[in-house]
């Protein structure tokens, strides 16, 4: 059965307390698990520039829900300070950490600010991806690497999850889902591949993950997709358009590169292109036909949707998500159970 998961982002007027607010409904909704991504500086908004400790909030308010990231950047940080930092979160939830990493951060900025300059960050990410597996399951253990040394130590507190919480790598880049597959990680699929694309990178990764001798059982390929909910499919237009067109403009200039690198020109970054391509909205059963059309394809047991956008108000994003919850998640499991049939929609 399909898991699925919120990713978390700001709103244009929800501050901290506003989102803990919302996540904190997500658990009775029927949500498996909640996300968050890390970000700093000037798009810091876009939150959270210190997701473990979000995520200890959100364990303190909730009983089931399983917290990941999406993810820690690795290279920002000493990797003994990582390990600490989420296995602490482990404890306090009581096992329910997703521990998802990535490579470099949203832009240069970061990089430049804590000194590591982007150039270093895969090295880095390989060396503390090591480093943070020891620490969690070795009694003491020494590293001796190109860009961390580290004397025999003991770390803890140790997860309660054994032999550690479940890894997940954000695998944006062919490179990073072939070596993701290749150690044996779970991995999150970004949210602008098409279907088609979906279904070549996901059969892709299933494929190399068997090569390298790991077992299916385990791990998980998580595919992220934008989603906006409203009345109907008019409305949703209405409300949605011209705030993700804000938002991919001014506030995502990774997703916006990636866009101009799949597109080409600025012309090709129109509304309607994306949602021929990746962008679901409507009301909600056109969002459950569009869903189960992207499912039905695709080799994927856990959906993680974005339903808050940094440039849509809060209200609506909390309207998006009682919709998604109340009536899409039980339309989308009931077709996957086999107890009705598709929504004809047009």
């Amino acid at each position: 059965m399909t898991r699925f998961g919120f990713f978390v982002m700001g709103s244009r007027d929800g501050g901290y307390t506003d989102v803990l607010d919302q996540v904190t409904r997500l658990e009775p909704l029927g949500f498996d698990t909640v996300v968050l991504g890390e970000r700093h500086f000037r798009h810091a908004e876009l939150l959270y520039p210190s997701a473990l400790s979000v995520g200890a909030a959100i364990a303190a308010r909730t009983e089931c829900l399983r917290i990941g990231t999406a993810g820690r950047v690795l290279s920002l940080d000493h990797p003994l300070h990582v390990a600490e930092d989420a296995a602490t979160l482990d404890v306090l939830s009581g096992g329910r950490l997703d521990f998802g990493a990535t490579r470099a951060s949203l832009d240069e900025d970061a990089h430049r600010v804590f000194g590591v300059p982007s150039a270093e960050s895969a090295g880095r990410f390989t060396e503390a991806l090591q480093i943070i597996r020891a620490a969690w399951t070795r009694e003491t253990f020494r590293y001796d690497g190109a860009h961390y040394v580290i004397p025999e130590v003991s770390v803890f507190p140790r997860p309660v999850q054994r032999p550690h919480p479940p890894v997940y790598l954000v695998a944006v880049s062919p490179e990073r889902l072939a070596f993701a597959a290749q150690e044996g990680y779970s991995a999150y699929v970004g949210a602008i591949r098409t279907i088609g694309e979906l279904t070549d990178t996901c059969d892709r990764y299933w494929s190399e993950l068997a090569a390298a001798g790991h077992p299916r059982d385990g791990v998980e390929l998580s595919v992220n997709r934008f989603v906006y909910v409203s009345a109907d499919d008019r409305r949703a237009r209405a409300e949605f358009e011209r705030p993700f067109m804000q938002f991919i403009a001014d506030r995502a200039p990774d997703l916006r590169a990636a866009l101009l690198a799949k597109y080409g020109t600025e012309d090709e970054l129109r509304f309607d292109r994306f949602l021929d391509d990746f962008l679901i909205i409507g009301g909600p059963d056109t969002v459950v036909c569009r869903l189960n059309e992207m499912l039905s394809a695709v080799d994927t047991g856990y959906l993680l949707v974005t339903l808050n956008f940094v440039t849509l108000d809060h209200s609506l994003c909390e309207r998006s998500t009682e919709l998604f919850g109340r009536e899409v998640m039980p339309a989308l499991r009931q077709l996957e159970s086999g107890g009705s049939k598709v929504p004809v929609v047009g």
